[in-house]
């Protein structure tokens, strides 16, 4: 009843101050763009994305990353588009060569923009786009969080590799050997069957194209090879993230003197018929992938639902390996 009551008394004051953050000049308003606006703002982003997206597409000047990307770093940033204004904007001057920062024109080789377009290789003129940049509607960002906005995220490909080494104590030495071609070096896979993954930007780079493309299936993004993240839940990031946790989890139990996991001298074979040593390691595996002090319900819960069933088909070695992997795949350790 408090938390009722105490939301009636503050939710009209959340309202009246969203809604006052809101108000300003008129033709200065906040909030997202209408879908007209949206609509004018997608036809500029796709005429500009085939000369800008090779290299505003990931990182701090991903501008073409998205077309919400697009919108608040470039349409509604005064610094580079000044509503109604196509001379004062810096976008133009870069379009057209006339950059004043540190950059004279955009894209930085071969012709600007506004030749390219003369030559009638763009979806839109410069004549258009000033246009657009003349009838475009001045917005201010809300200084209040989107209550839309999302509140948890899922770890990135770069996370999962980090989050994984540490905590089933692996490095890049369980899975690949150095190498070189050219004088240059590299690491070249040991087994493709212990299912390595690694960013193409990595130093050394992987000699071999299988782990990149874990990489990328797990939402991985390359500047230098024009790969866009993605950290939305997909079915290529469930599926990879499934055949990891197994395969690592097993090579982890495996791995000798590796106390990450076991600590030292607890072995594989020990099974269900000691009970109370498999729920220590099922406590010590809450805090250790999820950082829970764990319940006994929980730990109980786990043991005789996932660990029980996994030994009855096979053997404990496969249950703690099929444990291990179930707090991997949890979304406790996936999403943050």
């Amino acid at each position: 009843m408090r938390k009722r009551i105490l939301f009636k008394i503050v939710a009209p004051f959340v309202v009246a101050l969203g809604a006052a953050s809101c108000d300003g000049d008129e033709g200065n308003t906040c909030g997202g763009p209408t879908p007209e606006e949206r609509a004018r703002n997608q036809a500029v982003f796709d005429a500009l994305a085939p000369s800008c997206q090779g290299c505003h597409i990931t990182g701090a000047r991903g501008y073409f990353a998205s077309i919400e990307a697009f919108e608040s770093l470039v349409v509604y940033n005064p610094a580079v588009v000044v509503p109604g204004k196509p001379d004062g904007s810096e976008l133009i001057r870069l379009l057209e060569g006339k950059g004043t920062g540190a950059f004279k024109q955009m894209p930085i080789a071969g012709p600007p923009f506004a030749e390219i377009a003369a030559s009638g290789s763009t979806k839109m003129t410069m004549a258009q786009i000033r246009e657009w940049v003349t009838n475009l509607e001045s917005r201010t960002a809300d200084p209040l969080p989107s209550i839309e906005a999302r509140r948890i995220t899922r770890l990135s490909a770069e996370d999962v590799g980090r989050a994984l080494y540490q905590q089933l104590g692996l490095s890049d030495d369980d899975f690949y050997i150095a190498a070189s071609a050219f004088d240059i070096p590299h690491k070249t896979s040991q087994n493709d069957d212990l299912y390595p993954f690694t960013s193409p930007d990595s130093i050394p780079a992987p000699y071999e194209n299988l782990p990149v493309e874990r990489f990328a299936a797990l939402g991985g993004g390359s500047a230098p090879n024009q790969m866009k993240a993605d950290g939305t839940v997909s079915p290529s990031f469930l599926g990879m993230i499934t055949q990891l946790a197994q395969r690592w989890c097993g090579l982890a139990l495996d791995k000798s003197g590796n106390t990450a996991l076991l600590p030292a001298g607890a072995s594989v074979q020990t099974g269900s018929a000691d009970a109370a040593s498999v729920k220590s390691v099922i406590r010590a595996w809450y805090l250790h992938f999820h950082a829970v002090d764990a319940t006994d319900a929980d730990v109980d819960r786990v043991f005789s639902t996932v660990f029980v069933p996994l030994e009855m088909e096979k053997d404990a070695r496969n249950a703690y390996v099929g444990t291990c992997s179930y707090f991997i795949r949890h979304p406790d350790w996936i999403f943050y």
